[in-house]
């Protein structure tokens, strides 16, 4: 919100400054008068203002053309390098609908038999690894809901969901990804910083920094809030550092 309002004040001086200093020039030129040394002062301005304002949103542009490109090439990295056993790990056991008649009449299995063949097969079906998701023993699940509105942030393990947006994303060692879009956040420590940028913030103990602006916010028992307390939010269960980290930049952004 704040970077509209400054983008918004930015605009709306370079277009009066240039208006300003356009209108002196021509005003100046029709009567035969000398040109007003502020009108020329007022011109520059505003045009260099906006010479900065097409630069900055050329290299906005090359940014987003840039990660598009290294998610997608990210992405086909994924799929090349998987391996067949891995992918046929991820198939569905095929089970045969219809049973196998023999015509030769077989024994009966013993009821002590039964019993341990029972017991392994339902061993067998608990201890799956292959179908289950298997989270970091640190990382716990919670939701985030922002006082006064609700829940924003779902966290499940590794796994996030940006209610307000309907995005997920996962946290695969210290990296963050999103889904459909590949790499967005870096984890370094207690930093978390955007996949193609700076850093963003840290957490020292209780209190979330900004790396280049200082205190920001801080996590209080079950609750995590800003310096000056426009934005206020509970958190049901406990969070793994990375986890911390990984919703201080869902929530907060960048700046």
């Amino acid at each position: 919100m704040r970077r509209q309002h400054f983008l918004w004040a930015y605009l709306v001086f370079a277009i009066v400054t240039t208006l300003y200093g356009g209108f002196s020039l021509f005003s100046s030129a029709v009567n035969h008068k000398e040109p007003p040394l502020l009108g020329i002062v007022f011109l520059v301005v505003g045009a260099s203002m906006f010479v900065l304002l097409l630069i900055a949103f050329l290299v906005g542009v090359f940014k987003k053309k840039r990660t598009a490109v290294a998610a997608k090439e990210a992405k086909e990295d994924e799929t090349s390098t998987a391996s067949p056993e891995a992918i046929e790990a991820t198939k569905e056991p095929q089970v045969d609908d219809e049973p196998q008649v023999d015509d030769e009449p077989k024994e009966e299995p013993s009821q002590e038999i039964r019993q341990i063949a029972s017991r392994e097969v339902v061993v067998d079906d608990e201890e799956r690894p292959v179908y289950r998701r298997s989270y970091a023993s640190d990382e716990g699940s919670a939701y985030v809901r922002q006082v006064g509105y609700g829940p924003v942030l779902r966290v499940e393990g590794a796994d996030i969901l940006d209610m307000r947006s309907n995005t997920y994303y996962r946290i695969e060692g210290n990296v963050i990804k999103r889904a459909g879009a590949g790499l967005v956040y870096e984890i370094s420590g207690n930093r978390i910083k955007s996949a193609f940028g700076s850093y963003l913030y840290e957490i020292s103990g209780s209190s979330v920094n900004k790396v280049f602006g200082g205190y920001y916010a801080s996590f209080d028992g079950n609750g995590l809030k800003t310096s000056d307390l426009r934005a206020c939010y509970e958190i049901s269960g406990s969070l793994s550092l990375r986890q911390k980290l990984a919703i201080v930049a869902l929530l907060f952004g960048s700046y």
